[in-house]
């Protein structure tokens, strides 16, 4: 486990003394947990925590769950003034582990922090904890899908069986699911090395394929991809750079950056003096979802564009 302390050697003593310390306990390296911590920072900066105003500890356990205690010791013995936890494993950890803490905890990115039991309800934090979510508008977002394939009538959603979010995922597409005329069939994964299987056990039961946001899911996207488009059974998912990367074929989702943005606001507000437990964990509205599609997928599928996403300025080459 590889751990990153940023500290600008140029402070001064007095300076480093009025800093605050912020821990972030990562889940491990990935791009869209990278653009959350992006986003955090700079939401820190925004409400002016950056510079000389701000020291970070950041670490992460490559997604090795049985690493998190050893990490989460290690960060709350520096006493910080504020803890960032990033993904859902890493912060139900420290919800149970760091009981007895004085210092608050934001987390993120969330898919759904009171399914995940960090938070009581959408409407408030918790004591000394807070989240920020990249909780979906599941009807909106199968009504996106919907209108890019208007055939698609069986919906294989692959989760992780071990991340609490990813289960969150599943149960909101279920229950939008019977609304818009789709059947969900759930595609539970274990291990990363599992999923080429996992996927060809869906060819000729489902119409498309969704894979949730998931650490483990989400690194294994290039072998999803691979037997999914032998099978020309079209991907479509909740994270907009396995979009751009052109491993699927569309996403309508909240951004990870945004979400990392709005937790580093919510830190800014905790550290200016302002009760975690006052502050409702922060779900994009439907409004700000984004929608994108990749040519090449639409290519290699035979698709072409409907109509109604023709102006949508979403497709990317």
């Amino acid at each position: 486990m590889a751990a990153v302390l940023v500290v600008s050697l140029a402070l001064a003593p007095a300076a480093l003394a009025q800093a605050k310390r912020v821990a972030i306990a990562g889940w491990g390296p990935h791009p869209t947990l990278n653009e959350s911590i992006e986003g955090f920072k700079k939401g820190l900066s925004e409400e002016g925590f950056s510079g000389a105003a701000v020291v970070f500890d950041e670490t992460n356990v490559n997604f090795d769950a049985a690493l998190i205690p050893q990490m989460l010791t290690r960060l709350s013995g520096a006493q910080p003034d504020l803890m960032a936890t990033v993904a859902t494993p890493v912060s139900a950890a420290a919800r149970q582990q760091l009981r007895a803490r004085t210092f608050p905890v934001v987390a993120f990115p969330i898919a759904d922090p009171v399914h995940a039991k960090l938070v009581p309800s959408w409407s408030a934090g918790d004591k000394l904890m807070t989240a920020s979510s990249v909780a979906l508008d599941y009807p909106a977002v199968l009504d996106f899908f919907k209108t890019l394939l208007p055939g698609v009538r069986r919906l294989g959603v692959l989760f992780d069986t071990g991340d609490d979010s990813s289960k969150a995922a599943l149960d909101g597409l279920q229950a939008a699911a019977a609304k818009a005329g789709i059947t969900i069939t759930a595609i539970g994964v274990d291990n990363p090395n599992e999923l080429p299987q996992r996927v060809q056990s869906a060819v000729g039961r489902v119409d498309a394929l969704f894979t949730v946001a998931s650490g483990r899911i989400q690194q294994g996207m290039a072998a999803i991809a691979a037997t999914a488009d032998r099978a020309r059974l079209p991907v479509i998912t909740s994270i907009p750079q396995a979009v751009q990367q052109h491993y699927a074929l569309a996403a309508f989702a909240v951004s990870f950056g945004q979400s990392g943005l709005a937790a580093g606001r919510i830190a800014g507000r905790i550290l200016r003096g302002a009760d975690a437990a006052s502050i409702a964990p922060y779900r994009a509205n439907a409004a700000e979802h984004k929608p994108i599609i990749s040519s090449r997928k639409l290519d290699a599928l035979g698709l072409t564009l409907p109509p109604a996403l023709a102006a949508c300025n979403c497709v990317v080459n």
